[in-house]
């Protein structure tokens, strides 16, 4: 049995602080309503653990339940400490789709670490979304 790779899909995959997530929910939000998309991660960071749009992403994770995964990230990374590779490794290695779209969010610095981050997974394409509201 052969599978047809045109109709496997796109995993969206959103890496978001605590600044840049407003600016993503409604992204994630449409794409969740797209009959065409077929799968949804959100790798949510949150320094002050207050992850402010939780409630609500916990909501539409109920609501499409195979569509949608959200890890919620409360670590403080500072400086040159290690960053969280093992939680956007665990999701590169979930993937199950033809094609995997980057779109991240967030401060400057953390947009910056993130992109290092996948390029030492060697995935250099990425979508930087402009921020609704700054720090």
């Amino acid at each position: 049995m052969q599978k047809d790779i045109n109709k496997m899909g796109v995993q969206y995959i959103y890496i978001a602080d605590d600044i840049g997530i407003a600016s993503i929910f409604p992204l994630i939000k449409f794409k969740l309503t797209d009959l065409n998309c077929q799968q949804v991660s959100l790798l949510y960071f949150s320094v002050n653990k207050q992850h402010v749009f939780q409630k609500e992403l916990q909501i539409l994770e109920r609501r499409f339940p195979t569509q949608l995964f959200v890890s919620y990230i409360s670590k403080e990374f500072e400086g040159n400490t290690a960053f969280p590779n093992e939680e956007i490794e665990a999701v590169l290695n979930a993937n199950t789709m033809q094609r995997m779209d980057f779109i991240l969010s967030g401060n400057k610095e953390f947009v910056e670490k993130i992109k290092n981050v996948l390029n030492f997974f060697d995935i250099n394409e990425v979508q930087i979304q402009e921020q609704f509201f700054t720090e």
